[in-house]
């Protein structure tokens, strides 16, 4: 390997750890010229790559992959694996070529600034302190939706005498029983139980981590965190609470309903468990849209 192809893969090498540095360091300044000068040390990879090419095609002696290949025949024991490791790491350097080059072209068409509204950049972010809100705040809404529903009673603890969490004991009718976790009015956790399971843990506090023993509930347990996530509004927070409240009380004719797709009370011996955001139409796992 001469003078010269030493030089150009160190080069690469440089060129290389600056795309890296540049892509971990995150977008620095305006987007746009974060975004140019990623390109251009992605262009300077590949200059680095096709001249080091062009120097191993203009090499007159051996071709390379005889002289790599001859690695793994050295009789020195600490260069048995090193074709190996040569192999994978050119195969590791042209995937994360491509990669990089299609992250650029996404990011080229895509604004990495979060917001809630499309509104023009001159206008500010509305702002939201929903996560830190006082607790009569969620004290009033929790009775609102005790009004609500009839069937349907929600009680509210603070453990430590918190100001912040909150966790929300729901009972629905004899149906089912669910513990919500709150941080301000922002639901963080729901775990769905059977009536007849505890929510309690032998010492007294409630248990927010153990799942259902039913496969029933524990198919609605990840269902209401996924629409609690779907829920979700930093900036309207007490809709996002009524809407999810609404969609759990929606269970309350578990054992009774149709699946709208099906026609069928049981799918796979479940009732259906899946509730359509929208409409709450009751679905099974398997015929939801």
């Amino acid at each position: 390997m001469s003078d010269t192809t030493i030089r150009l893969i160190d080069q690469l090498r440089e060129s290389a750890n600056e795309v890296f540095d540049r892509v971990g360091g995150g977008v620095e300044g305006e987007e746009r010229e974060w975004l140019t000068g990623l390109q251009k040390k992605m262009e300077t990879v590949s200059a680095n790559i096709k001249d080091i090419e062009t120097a191993a095609s203009q090499f007159n002696g051996p071709t390379n992959t005889l002289m790599v290949g001859n690695l793994d025949a050295d009789s020195s024991v600490e260069s048995f694996a090193l074709y190996t490791d040569i192999t994978r790491s050119h195969r590791w350097l042209d995937k994360t070529h491509e990669y990089a080059g299609a992250a650029a072209a996404y990011l080229s068409g895509n604004t990495l600034k979060r917001s809630y509204s499309s509104v023009a950049k001159s206008r500010r972010k509305p702002q939201t302190n929903s996560h830190i809100a006082q607790p009569m705040h969620l004290n009033r809404l929790i009775d609102g939706v005790n009004k609500m529903f009839q069937d349907m009673k929600l009680i509210i603890s603070r453990p430590g005498n918190t100001q912040l969490n909150a966790i929300v004991e729901v009972k629905l009718d004899r149906v089912l029983k669910a513990v919500l976790i709150f941080k301000g009015l922002m639901i963080e956790w729901v775990v769905v139980k059977g009536w007849e399971e505890e929510l309690l843990k032998s010492d007294g506090q409630v248990d927010i981590w153990g799942e259902s023993r039913f496969q029933v509930f524990q198919r609605i347990t990840e269902n209401a965190n996924a629409a609690m996530l779907h829920f979700q509004s930093p900036v309207y927070p007490d809709l996002a609470i009524r809407s999810f409240m609404t969609y759990l009380h929606s269970f309350n004719s578990l054992f009774s309903d149709k699946c709208k797709q099906c026609g069928m009370h049981l799918h796979n011996h479940l009732p259906p468990t899946w509730r359509e955001f929208r409409t709450l139409e009751p679905f099974h796992e398997d015929c939801r849209p």
